[in-house]
This record gives structure tokens, C-alpha cells and sequence, in this order.
């Protein structure tokens, strides 16, 4: 098998393209794979009618997924055509979008390494590109998803999230499909009118009317905007926030009543917040001294521990009878902090 033939089917090129020359260049540690177009005729890309080749443009270049050691180009010339109305216009190319310097597979190993990195600078000095490549294919990526998702049936359960960048200085508001997993939108900032301006993007006012469970943390703006929008919607909180809340509010009665506590509650803060599995023998010690002392700090913690085990039951009706018991224990102590 020649050089050529190896990069042609590797490739997987469609008919009437194939590799015409591998240039490897051990220097500079690259590969040049050139590809040709070799019909005479090709599908106009607008009217998809067969036409006659007009002319070849200047030779471009894409990057693409590595081979062994050596980053890996693919070079053509690609054919324009003339349809019947006249129109001169570029062939579609298969490996990428011919404005792109990067081909499809190139930009799938970028958005999976971003994937599990979750850093662009890190993923573009993997690759050895530069960082503003990495965020536009990230771009691309996004609005290519968007473009795909079909919204003829409206989920029935949405989510408003709220995620912080730039050093927790700036918000963006994340809308998400819950039962698909799918993030329908995104909005910078978490003011108001940035989540009305997401629930009418996305949905129609007669899609609104059919969401009927709004999962949110407890930020007011999220609340108000349920409340007049979606009207037929409940609000639920979250999880993770409210456990969230029940933590800090551990933290905070710590920091009140270890100015009478000191010897037993001074260095306890991660003793306090930590899972029990997490702590290690002296920890635990510790732990078990506060917790004997009925301490309020200890009230507390049991509150926040009692809540969480509300979702661990088998059924909703295990579920609501501790809910019930954790409501009717009044648990004070929760309460004072809010």
C-alpha cells in the first residue's frame, strides 16, 4: 500500500477525491497530505445540481488529527462550479467547512479534550494551537448544538442555573432541559431580564404554558420571573443549594458560638462541613466530642444530615413522611440562621 493510498482510505474520501502526494517534512515534525478532485463535474453546493468544473481556487490548508508525532495538514485545491443560473460558487469539501483551518475530526478531539480538561489554554497548548482556535471551535461547537436541538416537544421540566467566571466577579444563567440533560440556552448575568430574555428565545408563549416544574436555586430573580412567566410552572429548589444553605448555616452558627465553645470548636470548621467518611481518626475525635456535647453547632449539623437522607428513600412516600418528621422538629436552630 503506497503512502497515498494509506492516507486515501483513512480518510474515508467520498468519490472523485484522493490523495495526490505526502510530503513529510522531519524538521519541522509535519506532515502534508495534498488532495485532489479528480471528476470533471461536481454538486453545486447551493442547488445541489451537477455542474461542469469553472475553476480550481488557491491552494488552502487544514489541520488535522495528528500522525504519530507529526502534526498533520491536508492541502487542496478546491474546484469551483457554475450552475444553470450562472452562479460560480465553492465545492463542499468533506473533511471540513472550507472557511475552517481545522477539519471535523480535528475539531472533535478539541471539544473532547475540552471536555475533560475544562481549560482552553490548557487544550490549545496540548495541540499546539493557539487559544483563540480552541475557543472558536468551542463556539462553533455550542452553536452547532443549538442549531440540532429539537424543541417540537416542549420539556416538561426546565432548570435555571446560575454559573460564575472571570474569578467569580460575572454570572451567567444556564436554562436547561432536566429529563434530556441538554442546555438549551445561555444568558450573561442573572438579572431578570436575562432570564426573561431566555425563557422567550427559547420558548414560544404557548410552549411556556406547558412547562409545568421550574428547578432553581433561591435567588429572587429567578423566583419572580417563574412567577409571572410560566404562571401553570411550580418552582422547586435544588439539591445542591439547598444542602448548600444548610452548610453555610452549620458554619455560621459555628463561628457565633465558638466565642463561648473556643476549646472545643477552634480549628472544626472542615471537621464540621467535611463527609463523615472524608474525616480522618483525629477529626473524628473531635467530631465526636462536639457532637457529644450537644452542642448547638451539632444541632445543626444533624438538621443538614436528616435533610439529605430524605433522598436517599426507596419512594416519595418514605420521602414525605421524614419530610413531614423534619418539618414538624421545627429545627430551630436552621431557622435562627435564615
Amino acid at each position: 500500500m503506497t503512502e497515498s493510498s494509506f492516507y486515501t482510505r483513512l480518510l474515508h474520501l467520498s468519490e472523485n477525491w484522493s490523495v495526490s502526494k505526502v510530503d513529510v517534512n522531519e524538521k519541522g515534525g509535519e506532515v502534508e497530505v495534498e488532495i485532489k478532485y479528480l471528476g470533471r463535474q461536481a454538486r453545486c453546493p447551493f442547488t445541489k445540481e451537477l455542474c461542469d468544473i469553472y475553476d480550481y481556487r488557491e491552494k488552502r490548508k487544514w489541520r488535522h488529527l495528528d500522525t504519530m508525532q507529526y502534526k498533520t495538514y491536508l492541502t487542496c485545491q478546491v474546484p469551483r462550479v457554475i450552475n444553470s443560473d450562472g452562479k460560480i460558487s465553492t465545492v463542499e469539501v468533506p473533511w471540513s467547512d472550507y472557511s475552517e483551518r481545522y477539519t471535523h475530526l480535528f475539531s472533535i478531539a478539541v471539544i473532547q479534550l475540552l471536555q475533560m480538561s475544562k481549560n482552553q489554554t490548557k487544550t490549545a497548548a496540548f495541540f499546539g494551537i493557539t487559544f483563540d482556535v480552541v475557543n472558536r471551535i468551542m463556539n462553533r461547537a455550542v452553536a452547532h448544538g443549538l442549531a440540532q436541538r429539537d424543541l417540537g416537544q416542549v420539556p416538561a421540566i426546565i432548570a435555571l442555573d446560575e454559573k460564575s467566571f472571570k474569578k467569580g466577579h460575572d454570572y451567567a444563567t444556564i436554562l436547561t432541559d432536566v429529563e434530556q440533560g441538554r442546555v438549551l440556552e445561555v444568558g450573561q448575568g442573572r438579572r431578570k431580564e436575562t432570564v426573561e430574555t431566555l425563557l422567550d428565545k427559547t420558548f414560544s408563549k404557548e410552549q411556556q404554558q406547558k412547562i409545568e416544574i421550574v428547578v432553581s436555586d433561591m435567588w429572587e430573580a429567578y423566583l419572580n420571573v417563574v412567577k409571572e412567566k410560566l404562571p401553570r410552572a411550580k418552582s422547586v429548589l435544588d439539591r445542591f443549594h439547598l444542602v448548600k444553605y444548610l452548610q453555610e448555616a452549620i458554619d455560621k452558627t459555628r463561628r457565633k458560638e465558638i466565642k463561648t465553645e473556643w476549646e472545643l470548636l477552634k480549628y472544626s470548621k472542615y471537621v464540621m462541613l467535611k463527609n463523615q467518611q472524608d474525616l480522618n481518626e483525629k477529626q473524628r475525635q473531635m467530631f465526636a466530642a462536639i457532637n457529644g456535647a450537644n452542642l448547638r453547632t451539632a444541632l445543626v449539623w444533624r438538621a443538614k444530615e436528616n435533610f439529605k437522607a430524605m433522598f436517599g428513600q426507596p419512594d416519595l412516600l418514605h420521602a414525605a413522611s421524614l419530610l413531614h418528621k423534619w418539618q414538624k422538629e421545627g429545627n430551630p436552630s436552621v431557622k435562627y440562621i435564615f
